[in-house]
């Protein structure tokens, strides 16, 4: 797969993508040639310094390029900038997630230091309690993107917190099927099954919230076999995942074998339906690569983790 299919270098819709499926392949054994294979997927000269998350932003490419180089044996730190946006596609909570991946797959190194990571953290906390005191809202913590409050993983709340007591009003926000709105003001009604946007990106492993979770599982396994597609993002691949995490806290091989459904039907082409056509039909987040990425990653469902979402 070449890099100029591409449609730009970030891990969303782009080459990054690919590196960061590559780094997947190497890890039972830190092949060497595959991580240099990811390496040369990346393009940091190309960074455009306007978004700062690890998806759609530069600290993605940067992330992976300071991890694989480091397996690769180079030991020169790689710098990552700081913006102000706050969702997970786009901002800070991107820039968290890109911060913990470095920490996590260098050796368990503290490269990070932890004082910079309280004060993103700290700093996505006082902007949810300014905004909610602003809207005079239920939720302690409450966040915009757009001017609009989004509920879901990609553009919402889902994708930033995991602070319990701003959880338990999301919860209330569900619609009775077990599905919930894609934001605080939407008409779109009970339609969205999908990471970015519905169930699949609300599942929480906290046991307080599993009755939650379960009910979101059976709901995507109902209504998770989206018209959108494949993809990770807005499609099957992304749906499956949800199954993954819910195995992972459960045991139970019942969402094991969800998971597999869902791979299977993904396997599948289907010429000539009513599936959407991605934009960018290589890349991990809309396209071809999302498959690939779940496929490897259900052959080791224990430590399957949702790309760029799950540390």
């Amino acid at each position: 797969m070449e890099s100029d299919i591409f449609y730009d270098g970030t891990v969303y819709t782009g080459s990054a993508g690919l590196a960061m499926f590559y780094l997947l392949c190497s890890h039972k054994n830190d092949d060497y040639e595959t991580l240099k294979a990811a390496l040369e997927c990346l393009n940091i000269d190309g960074l455009k310094g306007k978004r700062i998350s690890f998806l759609c932003g530069d600290a993605g490419p940067l992330a992976l390029a300071a991890v694989i180089s480091y397996k690769l044996g180079n030991k020169r730190p790689a710098n990552i900038p700081d913006y102000k946006t706050l969702v997970i596609l786009y901002g800070k909570a991107g820039y968290l997630y890109a911060l913990l991946f470095v920490n996590k797959h260098i050796n368990g190194k503290e490269i990070i230091p932890a004082n910079h990571i309280e004060r993103v953290i700290n700093g996505i906390l006082k902007s949810g309690k300014n905004l909610s005191l602003k809207e005079k809202s239920d939720s302690p913590l409450l966040w915009q993107w757009h001017d609009n409050v989004y509920f879901g993983a990609a553009h919402g709340m889902a994708g930033i917190f995991y602070i319990r007591p701003t959880i338990d009003w999301l919860i209330y926000q569900q619609f009775p099927s077990g599905n919930f709105p894609s934001s605080l003001t939407s008409t779109s009604g009970d339609k969205l099954v999908q990471w970015c946007h519905g169930a699949p990106g609300f599942v929480f492993d906290d046991d307080k919230y599993m009755k939650v979770a379960i009910q979101l599982g059976d709901v995507i396994w109902q209504r998770g076999l989206c018209t959108k597609g494949y993809s990770i993002c807005h499609g099957v691949s992304g749906n499956a995942y949800a199954f993954l995490q819910l195995y992972q806290t459960t045991k139970k091989p019942m969402y094991l074998y969800r998971a597999g459904c869902f791979m299977e039907w993904c396997a599948v082409a289907r010429p000539g339906t009513e599936l959407h056509r991605p934009d960018r039909p290589a890349s991990l987040f809309e396209g071809l690569l999302g498959r690939l990425f779940l496929a490897e990653d259900i052959c080791h469902a224990m430590d399957a983790r949702f790309p760029g979402f799950s540390v």
